[in-house]
C-alpha cells in the first residue's frame, strides 16, 4: 500500500502553494488577455510564449502617454516577473523535509536551487515567505487585469 506524504500538519503548505499558484495562474490568464488585446489573436508566438516574455512584451508596449500611469504599470511588471522566477522555484524545485518515526513527512520548506542571484542557490523557501507572496501576486494578478482596454491594438 503506498502512503500518502501529505498529512493534516502539512495543511497550511497545501493551501499557500495552491493559493500562490492559483494566483499565477491568473497573472497567467492577463498576459495573455493583453496579448490577444495587441495582436488582435491567440495564434502568434509570444501568446504562447513564456510568462516572463509576454510580460517584457507587454511592458515594451505599454502607452506612455500619461507618465503616471506608465510608471506604475512598469513597477507591476518588475514585479510580475519577480513573481515569476519564484514561482518557478516554487514548482520546480524540492520540498525539504524530514520523516517521522510513524512514517509521515514534516515538510520545513522548498530548496531552491534555481534563482536568477546565483548567491541565494541552496535558499530554503519559508512557509512564512510563500504565504507573504500570496497578496502580492493577488494584488499583480488584478493590476493587470485592470490593464484590460489599454494597450492599443497593431
Amino acid at each position: 500500500m503506498i502512503q500518502a506524504l501529505l498529512n493534516p500538519d502539512d495543511d497550511p503548505w497545501v493551501w499557500a502553494v495552491g493559493r500562490f499558484m492559483m494566483n499565477m495562474g491568473v497573472v497567467e490568464s492577463a498576459t495573455r488577455l493583453s496579448v490577444v488585446e495587441i495582436t488582435g489573436s491567440d495564434q502568434g508566438a509570444i501568446f504562447s510564449d513564456d510568462l516572463a516574455a509576454r510580460i517584457g512584451y507587454l511592458r515594451k508596449r505599454y502607452p506612455r502617454a500619461v507618465a503616471e500611469r506608465h510608471a506604475q504599470a512598469a513597477k507591476v511588471f518588475a514585479v510580475a516577473l519577480k513573481l515569476c522566477g519564484f514561482r518557478n522555484i516554487i514548482a520546480h524545485c524540492p520540498l525539504v523535509m524530514t520523516k517521522r518515526e510513524d512514517g509521515t513527512f514534516d515538510i520545513h520548506g522548498i530548496l531552491s536551487f534555481t534563482p536568477k542571484d546565483r548567491t541565494k542557490a541552496g535558499e530554503i523557501i519559508s512557509l512564512e515567505e510563500l504565504t507573504g507572496r500570496i497578496d502580492e501576486t493577488a494584488k499583480v494578478a488584478q493590476e493587470l487585469l485592470n490593464m484590460q482596454g489599454v494597450f492599443a491594438a497593431t
